[in-house]
């Protein structure tokens, strides 16, 4: 559908924030496909994690990596947007336990989604990056903890180092959404198996189609191979048979 664009401006270095029209429902941890050009170049349509759904606006955050994020990036408030979704798994956490969210870069977006659906469930964010720049969001949680790789913000190091520290994670009462890139994604599945927790992650994958057509996001898991944009992106900590 075309979207009119209400919003899209810079939030940090190289990373944006767009608000565009969307009069149809979504739920944290659905993607969104967007055509990023009038013509056919680029082709692919580029997909994007839901990062807000509200009163018939929903939000999206990029970082500006090729050409086409760079043509989504010179999009201006009153332009239009072809959109195309929802699509995907949601995060589905047991009623419960209280949520621990875990983000890295633009992975924050549908954890983001989740805690303004749920903000009585958020227990804490855990918000990670390479540097300062990196860091996105953090003021629109309640308890925040930072880590960055250069120290440039909050802790040096890994965001994995203040997660073990909490609370609800020592005494394995929170249950884990996580999303960015997959070095983090895996430190964090290994950290739940080793101590019993139990959580959902959201893989970021680049998507021909984005409706399981082309397959080619598709990705190993101990139920056998799955399509990250029909089956995924969202699977349970301790699915995905991670490449080495």
């Amino acid at each position: 559908m075309k979207s009119k664009i209400i919003s899209n401006r810079e939030v940090t270095r190289g990373y944006f924030q767009m608000e565009f029209e969307f009069p149809a429902a979504a739920s944290p941890g659905q993607f969104i496909m967007l055509k990023v050009a009038e013509h056919n170049d680029p082709l692919l349509r580029r997909p994007m994690s839901i990062a807000g759904l509200d009163g018939g606006v929903m939000s999206v955050i990029f970082k500006v990596v090729g050409r086409g994020t760079a043509l989504l990036a010179e999009k201006q408030a009153g332009e239009h947007i072809d959109a195309i979704g929802p699509f995907g798994s949601v995060f589905a956490p047991p009623q419960a336990d209280t949520v621990l969210l875990v983000g890295g870069g633009i992975g924050i977006a549908p954890l983001l989604f989740w805690a303004k659906r749920n903000p009585a469930r958020t227990a804490a964010a855990f918000i990670g990056g390479a540097t300062e720049s990196d860091i996105l969001c953090a003021e629109e949680f309640s308890e925040v903890h930072i880590a960055t790789e250069n120290g440039s913000r909050g802790r040096k190091g890994l965001v994995t180092a203040p997660l073990v520290e909490h609370a609800a994670y020592k005494n394995k009462t929170g249950y884990i959404l996580a999303c960015g890139p997959t070095g983090m994604l895996k430190a964090v599945d290994a950290l739940c198996a080793q101590h019993g927790m139990k959580g959902e992650l959201s893989l970021e994958e680049r998507m021909g189609c984005g409706f399981g057509v082309c397959l080619g996001c598709v990705c190993d898991t101990t139920a056998g191979r799955k399509r990250m944009c029909v089956e995924g992106p969202v699977f349970k900590t301790g699915e995905v048979l991670w490449r080495t």
